[in-house]
């Protein structure tokens, strides 16, 4: 993979407008946004805030205008319930025969399983009791548990809105599985998602890191983006820091790269799963490498929608839960994930468990149920992935869209111009292009002192044969389509070790493929269920060749801030000065500037 430097004359006008200051952490902003979690906070902050990255507006009632609601979890597959039923049924007893066959000791004993009946029976007969508030919230604090009078509501706010009260608020999440929740409905145009964005990063900025808007003038941005992106987001993403909210300069940096930097490592393969996304991408010094970028379109909010229909089976004593119409339901459920959820084989039988709840009326409950399988057959979803058919049955792995079919009207220097105007053996692009030999390979475009042109040449953005492998032993899993996308078997989804084999296959060479194995990063929010990294290595370790080492890890920290911790690493470190567009380039220069200084190749 090769970058050519863009020429003195070009270089020198930009040079001009810009000024190299010194690197202050207080005032550099990192803003990681994720599809259901916004975090935030300065370059010099031990951990930044988490608060949820929604925003509710007041709606007034008119005849024949009815509330909108952005699922806070993945929506259920809109096919017959009875049906549902009988096929989640169907791939229960299939995972539940694969967890009776695991060996959970050195004497070869096999797990022992509590069958739902059982937990049934004291399901049903547990009864919610009634507590105070827990100590940290106080009487009054739980008599103001929602401003009805607040015109937009935001963070904790939007989870205490029952299905009741959300019928007076319109409530957008602007990112939906990693990309732009840009849809035909209510408030679902390109700009008004912009918007809803804008409002979210204010309320952070003011309310919490307590900025003025105003003195965003003398701040800088690090805005962390996903490694698979639509280029035309990421322009208005740079508009919307360095225009709307005024930054005085920012630079984008991808969510694996980053990621590389907080765990300390030069090179890895980065799996990154959120709440609706799992991304894979394999870094070397530095550089996400083009063709190992993977997005799934599965995260934690599928695993919650696999653990209620399995809890459910067992006789779920909170009989009212319904995660799609209630925030408070949805947000009960991912806090039932982290607690219940594991991977570890080891821990069989009747688990009794506790959660608490609050009523709309103010009164807290708390439940008491027993868990058995139904704790390690939800994440192990990730898997078997005929689970997630409860979400969708049809869902591509999606890669990098090739620049030429990312078109951009703003973008004066795409790939087009790019090829019209690159040389080729001394003639230029328009010329070359009737040459005979037209099917034959093109030769690299030098690159010379007076060049006007900034040329770009990616060696990995050759085509790749149809069906590559990218497992140990070359199997083909995957059909390659012209636009990027890549279909698992008869259009199932892909299972997580398939899609890290996908990934590190595709590295050039056998010793990049080798350091990646030996290397592979877990993160993300829904990447901290217990066993999660070993059970992946396993499965990973018995599809390669014999003698490569496979090496799943995490780090010693919140797996859900390790990205933000590296954009904050980098926003300070002295070779990251070339990155930084201020606000005068951009508005002078536009996209250019993404091409010249973006990490990672435009």
């Amino acid at each position: 993979m090769q970058r050519s430097r863009a020429s003195s004359t070009s270089s020198g006008r930009l040079q001009a407008s810009q000024q190299v200051q010194p690197l202050d952490a207080p005032k550099i902003i990192v803003i990681h946004p994720g599809s259901q979690h916004l975090r935030i906070g300065r370059a010099c902050d031990l951990n930044p805030l988490t608060l949820l990255h929604a925003v509710a507006y007041k709606r007034k009632h008119q005849e024949g205008d009815w509330p909108y609601h952005d699922p806070m979890l993945p929506s259920l597959d809109n096919i017959n319930p009875a049906q549902l039923q009988v096929e989640f049924e169907e791939q229960r007893l299939i995972a539940s025969r694969i967890l009776q066959n695991c060996v959970i000791d050195d004497k070869q004993r096999l797990r022992v399983a509590t069958p739902p009946q059982q937990l049934a029976h004291f399901n049903r007969k547990s009864v919610a009791e009634k507590i105070p508030p827990p100590g940290n919230l106080s009487e009054e604090r739980n008599r103001q548990w929602l401003d009805r009078g607040a015109s937009v509501l935001f963070d904790e706010q939007i989870l205490r809105l029952s299905t009741f009260d959300a019928r007076d608020y319109d409530i957008h999440f602007p990112i939906q599985r990693g990309e732009l929740n840009v849809h035909r409905q209510k408030g679902g145009s390109l700009q008004c998602t912009l918007q809803h964005m804008e409002r979210i990063w204010s309320y952070a900025l003011e309310a919490r890191l307590k900025i003025h808007l105003r003195d965003l003038r003398s701040h800088s941005a690090v805005l962390v983006v996903n490694d698979v992106y639509v280029r035309r987001h990421l322009r208005e993403f740079m508009s919307l820091l360095l225009q709307r909210l005024g930054f005085q300069r920012c630079f984008l940096v991808q969510d694996s790269v980053a990621s590389t930097y907080g765990a300390g490592i030069g090179f890895g393969c980065v799996v990154d799963i959120g709440a609706q996304k799992t991304s894979i991408a394999c870094i070397e010094d530095g550089i996400s490498q083009l063709h190992s970028r993977v997005r799934l379109q599965y995260g934690g909010g599928d695993i919650n929608q696999v653990l209620l229909m399995l809890l459910r089976k067992c006789g779920f004593p909170y009989r009212e839960c319904s995660v799609q119409d209630s925030y408070v339901d949805a947000r009960l459920m991912d806090k039932l994930k982290e607690r219940f959820c594991h991977l570890n084989a080891k821990v069989c039988g009747a688990q009794e468990k506790q959660f608490h709840l609050r009523k709309q009326n103010g009164q807290w409950l708390r439940y008491t149920l027993q868990v058995g399988d139904e704790a390690i057959m939800a994440p192990l979803a990730f898997f078997h992935t005929e689970l997630l058919n409860i979400t969708g049955k049809a869902r591509k792995a999606l890669t990098q869209q090739p620049p030429q079919e990312q078109y951009d009207c703003e973008d004066c220097f795409d790939a087009e111009y790019l090829r019209e105007t690159g040389r080729k053996n001394g003639a230029r692009g328009a010329d070359a292009s009737v040459a005979p030999h037209l099917n034959q390979p093109r030769p690299l475009p030098p690159i010379t002192a007076d060049d006007e042109e900034l040329n770009v040449v990616d060696q990995d953005d050759q085509p790749m044969s149809n069906g590559m492998a990218m497992g140990g032993h070359g199997q083909k899993h995957f059909t390659d389509t012209t636009n990027g996308i890549y279909q698992y078997g008869q259009g199932q989804v892909m299972p997580l070790d398939q899609a890290v084999l996908e990934a590190i296959g595709r590295c050039a060479s056998s010793e990049t493929k080798r350091k990646m194995y030996g290397s592979i990063l877990l993160v993300g929010s829904s990447a901290k269920i217990p066993g999660l990294a070993a059970w992946l290595q396993s499965c990973i370790s018995q599809q390669v060749q014999p003698g490569i080492e496979v090496n799943v890890f995490t780090k010693g920290m919140d797996a859900g801030m390790v990205a933000w911790k590296g954009a904050a690493i980098m926003s300070v470190l002295e070779s990251a000065r070339e990155l930084w567009i201020t606000q005068v380039d951009w508005n002078r220069h536009g996209l250019r500037l993404l091409r010249e200084r973006s990490p990672f190749l435009w």
